[in-house]
């Protein structure tokens, strides 16, 4: 297995446990905000899934490009949107080599410079963290048993 596929492959593990939660929760809280500036849960899960869209595209375009985010009135919009999103970023994902992923950025953030896989660390670590508030925001409304992190 390439290195490209693997780091796909460890990416899906992370997207599909965050499909999973999504499944969990009713259209009810899909604007529940556990402080008044914060994002609202819908709005949190399709920051993750068009963010990451963005981060998986600039290994091929090396531009930072505000991702289309649909607007959602129900979670089955969510989770469609959501869907869409990982179909979307896997069939990017699934062009890269490992060659191409070891090649220099042209990133101007310190954090991001060198090769390109370092766009899809980024992207990976920006999933962990904002699943990681999906989790709490489901606890909150009270989503009792909630899948495996990973």
């Amino acid at each position: 297995m390439s290195k490209a596929e693997q780091m796909m492959k460890d990416w899906l593990q992370h997207r599909n446990v965050l499909e999973e939660l999504l499944e969990l929760i009713d259209d009810e809280h899909i604007d529940f905000k556990p402080w008044a500036d914060a994002m609202s849960l819908g709005e949190l899960a399709l920051h993750v899934a068009g963010w990451n869209d963005v981060f998986v595209s600039m290994v091929k375009t090396e531009k930072l490009s505000v991702p289309d985010i649909p607007k959602c009135e129900t979670m089955a919009d969510v989770r469609k949107a959501v869907k869409d999103f990982t179909e979307k970023t896997k069939a990017t994902y699934e062009m890269f080599t490992d060659t191409e992923l070891e090649a220099e950025n042209s990133s101007s953030h310190p954090k991001l410079q060198g090769p390109k896989k370092r766009y899809l660390t980024a992207m990976y670590d920006h999933e962990i963290h904002h699943k990681g508030q999906l989790f709490m925001y489901a606890r909150m409304v009270g989503v009792k048993d909630v899948p495996f992190f990973r």
